[in-house]
């Protein structure tokens, strides 16, 4: 039937195209609305974990408009449960890092490793924030306490 339908030409190969181009641009477009929702999806979830560790009211820094550099963190070491612990910046506001297997921890200019980490230690953090609203430390230095004022 479609060798026919080819061989006469006219309406009904022209039609049979129009569907097969039809077919290919709704695939197209299913395509993007996949990948629409996926990335929304990923926004949204960043967004709400954001909002549940930094915008809290019971967290305060959002009160006064302040909301921080994503990218990194600064201050004393607070709560630490390997492979993640708590920093608290000298403006409060807490950050979570987490360690993984390709972040580098030095104390100074030496090596060291997360078990050299502890509570009460200063740290400067580098890294990329994460989908849970994390920073995932590419650099963790470990410091000496700030002068006292």
């Amino acid at each position: 039937m479609i060798e026919e339908i080819f061989k006469k030409g006219g309406w009904q190969r022209t039609t049979l195209y129009t569907l097969a181009a039809l077919f290919v641009a709704l695939l197209i477009f299913q395509t993007g609305m996949f990948t629409g929702e996926r990335r929304a999806a990923f926004t949204y979830g960043t967004g709400a974990a954001y909002y549940n560790v930094f915008e809290h009211p019971e967290h305060g820094p959002a009160q006064r408009g302040f909301f921080g550099d994503a990218h990194g963190a600064a201050g004393q070491i607070i709560s630490l449960s390997l492979p993640t612990f708590v920093v608290k910046s000298p403006d409060n506001t807490e950050k979570v890092i987490l360690i993984g297997d390709a972040t580098e921890i030095r104390r100074f200019h030496d090596a060291a490793t997360s078990t050299d980490l502890a509570p009460d230690d200063f740290v400067v953090v580098i890294g990329e924030p994460n989908s849970d609203a994390q920073i995932d430390a590419k650099l963790i230095r470990i410091l000496p306490p700030p002068p006292e004022r």
